[in-house]
């Protein structure tokens, strides 16, 4: 099993992008909607949430962890490592094979991932320039926007990286692949649009086992049905039988609230 961990939902669209190559695959999404969005949280805190979920993705019996989060991949991949104790992969290390060498790179990332520098050295020697959007972002999880709202919101943070040479722009939050198509349009003339979760897909499903048995599970700190809800838009192949479950915290870490629904 294949556990991946979000702050929020967008990690949905890194879950579509490994279930298309990967069909056999059973999987473990988590995510942390009671403490969305983690762009802007202490460190500190990301790094002991993150922390939390990797020790219940060990304890469900995860043979690999995914960060679907880039704030998660940015700041807290040595934490999850302590916590799971197995193979750990973030988001942002995989872009790097899939932009060659010379290119000028523009980064719309949450603020944390942002301060952290992780594109700008993770694609050295490239020019990387990384620009904040946190409005864009939130647009995303909310979900419900209209295509005129997400132009808006990011009219200002693609004119900065136009303005600047870029000539590729990595969606560096797993929400924004959401609006794929919007800023597909908006950049179609001047920039190529790079999905970190598609390139982080593609390495690992090379050589992954095409047997299994294919199911998917869901926990969340939020609202159970909010996540099927979200999860019956991105994947409905596999939305009818996802079980989805609800997390709380407690003294001894997350654990689960109720039996969940379908599944």
């Amino acid at each position: 099993m294949l556990a991946l961990f979000d702050s929020g939902v967008g990690g949905l669209t890194v879950l579509a992008a490994l279930w298309r190559r990967m069909p056999t695959q059973s999987f473990l999404y988590l995510s942390d909607q009671e403490n969305f969005p983690y762009g802007d949280r202490p460190p500190a805190d990301v790094r002991r949430d993150v922390a939390d979920f990797a020790a219940l993705a060990r304890r469900e019996g995860a043979e690999a962890l995914v960060l679907a989060c880039n704030t998660a991949s940015a700041l807290a991949c040595d934490a999850a490592a302590a916590a799971f104790g197995r193979p750990v992969h973030g988001v942002i290390a995989p872009v790097a094979r899939r932009i060659g060498l010379g290119r000028r790179v523009g980064v719309l990332a949450t603020t944390n991932t942002c301060r952290t520098h992780a594109y700008r050295d993770a694609l050295a020697p490239r020019y990387v320039i990384e620009v904040a959007c946190p409005d864009l972002i939130a647009l995303a999880e909310a979900g419900g926007a209209s295509d005129r709202d997400v132009a808006r919101a990011a009219a200002e943070p693609l004119r900065e990286l136009r303005l600047r040479g870029c000539d590729r722009v990595v969606l560096g939050c797993t929400h924004l692949p959401h609006f794929a198509e919007v800023l597909g349009r908006l950049t179609s003339d001047w920039a190529e649009l790079v999905d970190p979760g598609e390139a982080l897909a593609a390495q690992l499903a090379a050589g992954a086992p095409r047997v299994g048995a294919g199911r998917l599970a869901c926990a969340t700190t939020g609202d159970a049905a909010a996540l099927r809800e979200r999860l019956q838009e991105v994947l409905p192949q596999l939305a009818g039988r996802a079980l989805v479950r609800s997390l709380r915290r407690a003294a001894g870490g997350l654990g689960f609230v109720d039996e969940g629904i379908g599944g």
